[in-house]
């Protein structure tokens, strides 16, 4: 079944348009871009300009991540227990303050720090996981670039402080290591990643 439209309806709407001509051709818009198309031609090139720049930058490519770091690093001192510094591409296990281990071997361990405060003093200070090269890892990555986090995950073993064995960062438990540093705590904060200065 066709809609009808009456017929006093559509005269109206038929005497709105023959309305809305007449201002137009009074206005004589028509004329003008006719005489103006130089003007015309020059936006649309700034228009085809623009959005060739727009489609350029979201077609870049850029890093995952951008961290920035400063010379050093936090380690972990496992016979003391406490944080010291050492240069930032010195990967760890390394000499520590206090010495070797009772068993012998190198005591001072890359950290990752981080804390509830934007400037923590060092109370405030949590470490989050202690880090070393994974020995078995097919792709290495050095301890100073972490622009391509994939790489350095897949290279990397960790561990809390508390925990005696090493897991892949990649593995379950380790992605269970870093889920426990991204959930918020009873206040609901989240810890902030810090680096050494």
């Amino acid at each position: 079944m066709a809609i009808r439209i009456p017929e006093l309806l559509t005269r109206e709407i038929g005497h709105r348009l023959e309305e809305f001509q007449d201002r137009v051709r009074q206005l004589g818009l028509r004329t003008w871009l006719n005489e103006s198309y130089r003007l015309i031609i020059g936006v649309t090139c700034l228009c085809m300009l623009l959005l060739v720049i727009v489609a350029a930058r979201a077609l870049k490519s850029s890093p995952e991540h951008v961290f920035q770091h400063g010379k050093t690093a936090w380690f972990y001192d496992v016979n003391t227990g406490k944080l010291f510094t050492a240069g930032f591409k010195q990967v760890g296990p390394i000499a520590a303050p206090s010495g070797p281990t009772p068993s012998g071997e190198l005591a001072g361990f890359r950290s990752h720090i981080y804390s509830y405060v934007l400037d923590p003093n060092e109370n405030d200070l949590v470490v989050g996981f202690l880090e070393q090269p994974d020995p078995d890892a097919p792709r290495k990555a050095s301890a100073s670039d972490m622009s391509d986090t994939r790489k350095w995950a897949q290279s990397r073993l960790i561990r809390r402080v508390k925990d005696k064995q090493w897991v892949q960062v990649t593995s379950p438990e380790g992605r269970a290591i870093i889920d426990e540093l991204m959930t918020p705590n009873e206040k609901g904060q989240m810890l902030i990643w810090h680096t050494a200065q």
